[in-house]
């Protein structure tokens, strides 16, 4: 959809000020201004973190403090030095039960493939996977916020499996070995100086720079290899055949009705009845490394570091990689006493091998070949595959550039500071595929994407001491952000020849070009107080307003308010105890808006379509030459009055120490209110459409957090043992407070929605066991229960009647279990003896649930081979038995009306409740002798392991492995294991 956008209509006085004065403004910079100034010398700002509780100048948006209590931190930070020898690849992977509050979805472990975050629960119901971008944190890398892919991406996809284009993910772009410091933000009012890009929290990066970098050069490098699957049973057709058979004899059903497809008809062919050996040429050990270096210096007037780094990353199987090249530059120079100009600049380049597998080809292709015959398991026909596949021509490639320049003057007292953000990355996929993979069809597409967001923010601020007991800072943010989505896609079908293998080659019988471009902006103002009184008592407070684009006009600007109060409570009652280090307690409250993703809502009541050609083929309207005078309903009617959606957001925290800070407390609870969702409603067929968006949905998300570490052997003696141990646990619950209309439940997009009831359960069947004998079927005025018409018979499911109409239909679905874990956490422990050093990690998710569609579609199996479908796809390792495979399911009759093996039932709703050994690493830092003129300053060896093992009740392969709405389909390619050995030293 192209939207021309309009210019802000300013209709309040007050917001024409806020403009007028904020321009440039506010972009995520948090500044605090010092009682004793001291900031015209670069060396004095060393490793300020977003919350650190220091009193310190703003130094641009790379050093970036908070106000409040020394004892008061509400964040989590990342042991990043010691996951800088995990291997870990992405961002994600990275803060996986190493922070609490925060659930990571590593749903495939194909090297680069998209991954998400939940910060303290969902924001949003979740629909496909176009929604779960929506409810993503905001990531900051040295305070500019990454712009990731669009998901207007999914629009013209038929299947919601992957997006157009490389399908990568960019925060596994990033260089790990540069990064100094990550912090998860979810303090209120923290979030709430971030704006509405951080409604979902924050993820707070900060990188290696001249402050951090130092006269030095340091060297990483590491490799080590990716494990395949040690123990692969494989299968054949007699073993497919005889688990057919059971239920064959078991109903007696004689063998011209037995319906076995071609490929298990007939016993004697060698290649799906012979030995399979397919195994070794789908699964394959491969290398993985890491190179990464960076030099640094500095004076009294300025400082620098310059970074390189590359990764290489394989999986499981065979020609399955990502590799990635990173560069980064950091200047900061201070020319004259008071001012200073800092630059950052970061290029990164992610070259992706994405899988082999028929899902992802044929669901990018949206051309479905015959799927009755799967790929045979032996006789070497995978090889064979992999021969023809030989002939495909494949590049994902994604280049991200961000970095800012920023200025700023410091007097006495008294700072203004100004900067330009920009973050800017592509996105480029082309691949061809021969005739020879599908029936003589050759595929090819192209997609060129990018993303830009320029931001320039402004603040200004005075800090009065307004005597030794009171302090009072007053502070002044303003900010405006221009974000453009763009792509051009092409894919053209049956082309001549398999020597044209682009779209603009000629030669193909059917080509379709798709074009869509989005912009929206935001500006935002805010103005902050922070007062403290003897460092004892803390009261901060914050307004802002912001406007964006694509909200409708009447509704475009938002005012949100924010406010925390904070005690220091053993500096009030313990001040001379020997027992506290710090005591704390600190309440928080803030509205932020969310930024509504799509610009379908900017221009007010529309129908909304993006179906305007044929049955099945998604296209958007405006940009893909498809004139139209008739009105689309496929997707529904914008409402008028649609504003913006927003968060209330509440925390107190409590956080102690003990035993001068050997022990280490913290409870954090919480509640987030979502208001004012935005919700596709179904509505009566007489209004000529399906649905209507409307604004009124509200979504509660209440939790504890606890993050406790201690160190029982703290020893400053490094020849004897010390042990530091942390954990960190959340709970949390949702619930759905309210629907538009006051309704009390909706059903919409194949889900129910129940007020007082969690917004991911699951909506099923209730399954009872079998009707043994047709008496036990209840009969109600003479006829027995049915399904759509159908009587239920012997061999049938017994599902409850819950309203007791003898009919079971959608009235008798309830809501059960949880697609989300109520419980994460993470342990770590860490020892040290003399030189040597280990640690191990854990992380664990209770509570949750999942349906297991694979098992579904291996006992539904008389219906799948009858649907032409993509849910009949077969892989090669559909000839595979896992190791915890369930196969104690009731035998139900596979000719029965009723389809008994529906997946919307809790037949197959598993326990998804792990335990996994994440990492295990041991070090040795080699002792060098003469401290004075030596050229290698430290020499640091580490060997390290990945995804060791878990510990569950679940039937599939691997707990984690289940998509954003709780179905394990067993399509996702396995989280490696891995083992590698590294070094770092500098010099």
């Amino acid at each position: 959809m192209v939207v021309t956008l309009p210019d802000f209509s300013l209709q309040k006085p007050f917001c024409r000020l806020l403009v007028a004065v904020g321009f440039l403004g506010f972009s995520g910079t948090i500044v605090s201004q010092s009682n004793t100034p001291d900031s015209d010398s670069l060396g004095v700002h060393k490793k300020e973190s977003f919350q650190e509780k220091k009193i310190l100048f703003n130094v641009g948006p790379r050093l970036v403090v908070n106000r409040g209590m020394d004892s008061d931190k509400t964040n989590d930070t990342v042991d990043i030095k010691n996951l800088q020898r995990s291997q870990f690849l992405s961002i994600q992977q990275l803060l996986k039960g190493n922070a609490s509050g925060v659930y990571t979805q590593e749903n495939n472990g194909e090297p680069g493939s998209i991954q998400s975050m939940l910060i303290r629960g969902i924001s949003s119901p979740i629909f496909s996977n176009k929604d779960v971008s929506g409810v993503q944190p905001a990531v900051y890398v040295n305070g500019i916020p990454l712009s990731l892919d669009h998901p207007y991406m999914y629009d013209i996809k038929q299947y919601d499996v992957n997006p157009i284009g490389s399908a990568t993910n960019i925060l596994a772009g990033l260089d790990i070995q540069a990064i100094e410091s990550i912090e998860v933000i979810k303090d209120p009012l923290a979030l709430a100086k971030l704006g509405p890009l951080a409604a979902n929290g924050a993820i707070w990066i900060v990188t290696k720079d001249g402050y951090y970098g130092g006269s030095n050069v340091s060297i990483n490098a590491s490799g080590g290899i990716v494990f395949a699957p040690s123990k692969v049973k494989m299968t054949n057709g007699g073993y497919e055949r005889a688990f057919r058979q059971k239920f064959y004899d078991t109903y007696k059903i004689p063998a011209e009705q037995q319906y076995y497809p071609s490929y298990l008809a007939d016993p004697r062919e060698s290649s799906y009845f012979g030995e399979p050996d397919w195994a070794d040429s789908y699964y394959k050990s491969s290398p993985l490394y890491n190179v990464s270096a960076s030099i640094g210096g500095e004076n009294s007037l300025a400082n620098y570091i310059f970074t390189l780094g590359l990764t290489e990353e394989s999986g499981v199987t065979k020609n399955v990689g990502n590799t990635k090249y990173n560069i980064g530059f950091a200047l900061n120079i201070t020319p004259i006493p008071g001012f200073t100009v800092s630059t950052y600049i970061n290029a990164n380049r992610i070259d992706r091998k994405r899988n082999k597998n028929f899902m992802d080809r044929l669901t990018e292709m949206e051309y479905l070949p015959d799927l009755s015959t799967p790929i045979a398991p032996s006789g070497g026909a995978y090889e064979r595959f992999l021969g023809y596949d030989d002939l495909t021509k494949e590049e994902n490639l994604n280049n991200l550039l961000n970095g800012y320049l920023s200025m700023r003057y410091i007097k006495n007292r008294f700072h203004v500071n100004a900067g330009v953000l920009l973050d800017y990355n592509t996105n480029v996929r082309h691949v061809f595929w021969p005739s020879t993979l599908m029936e003589s069809v050759s595929f090819v597409s192209d997609y060129s994407g990018y993303n830009r967001r320029l931001i320039g923010n402004a603040s200004v601020g005075y800090l009065f001491d307004l005597t030794p007991a009171h302090a009072l800072d007053l502070r002044w943010d303003g900010s405006i952000q221009s974000d453009y989505y763009h792509y051009n896609y092409s894919k053209g079908y049956d082309g001549e020849d398999d020597t044209k293998t682009t779209s603009n080659s000629g030669g193909f019988t059917r080509v379709y070009r798709f074009a869509d471009r989005l912009e929206t902006r935001l500006v935002s103002t805010s103005f902050a107080l922070d007062y403290n009184f003897k460092k004892l008592l803390y009261a901060s407070a914050l307004i802002r307003y912001d406007g964006a684009s694509n909200v409708q006009l009447d509704k475009r600007w938002l005012f949100s308010p924010a406010f925390s109060l904070g005690w220091d409570l053993r500096k009030q009652f313990f001040n001379n105890s020997a027992l506290f280090s710090k005591l704390s307690l600190k309440a928080s409250w803030a509205r932020l808006g969310h930024l509504v993703q799509s610009d379908r809502f900017t221009l007010g009541p529309n129908y909304v379509s993006s179906e305007l050609g044929w049955s099945g083929q998604s296209m958007i309207s405006s940009s893909n030459g498809f004139a139209t005078v008739t009105r689309p309903y496929s997707i529904g009617w914008v409402d008028y009055g649609m504003g913006w959606p927003y968060s209330d957001k509440l925390g107190i925290d409590l956080n102690a120490s003990f035993l001068n800070s050997r022990v280490n407390i913290g409870l954090s609870f919480y509640e987030n209110r979502e208001k004012d969702i935005i919700l596709q409603m179904p509505v009566s067929q007489e209004f000529g459409y399906k649905y209507r968006f409307v604004n009124g949905m509200e979504i509660s998300n209440r939790g504890v957090e606890m993050n406790v570490s201690a160190s029982p052997l703290a020893i400053n003696d490094p020849k004897r043992l010390s042990w530091d141990i942390s954990l960190n646990m959340s709970f949390n619950q949702n619930e759905l407070k309210k629907l538009p209309s006051g309704l009390n439940e909706v059903v919409t997009n194949s889900r129910k929605f129940e007020v007082g009831k969690s917004v991911d359960a699951f909506w099923i069947y209730q399954n009872n066991g079998i009707y043994a004998d047709n008496s036990e079927v209840p009969v109600k005025d003479g006829k027995p229960l049915s399904i759509n018409g159908v009587p239920f018979q012997k061999g049938d499911p017994k599902w409850t009647d819950v309203n007791g109409d003898n009919i079971i239909d959608d009235n008798d679905r309830v809501l059960k279990g949880h697609a989300l874990p109520r419980f994460i956490g993470g342990l770590t422990n860490q020892f040290k003896y003399k030189q040597f050093d280990f640690s191990f990690h854990w992380f664990f998710a209770l509570g949750h649930s999942a349906l297991n569609v694979r098992d579904q579609q291996r006992y539904d199996f008389m219906t799948l081979d009858r649907t032409k479908s993509i849910r009949s796809v077969k892989e090669i390792f559909f000839w595979q038995e896992l190791p915890n495979q369930k196969d104690d399911y009731p035998i139900y009759n596979p000719l029965s009306k009723v389809y008994p093996y529906r997946a919307e039932q809790d037949l197959f709703l598993e326990k998804l409740s792990y335990l996994k050994l994440r990492n295990v690493t041991l070090g040795y830092t080699l002792p060098l002798k003469g401290e004075k003129n030596r050229i290698v300053k430290s020499l640091y060896f580490y060997l390290t392991a990945n995804n060791l093992f878990t510990i569950t009740g679940f039937s599939g392969n691997d707990p984690e492995l289940v998509g954003f709405n709780g179905n394990y389909d067993g399509y996702s390619m396995p989280i490696p294991r891995s083992a590698s050995l590294g070094l770092r030293f500098k010099f």
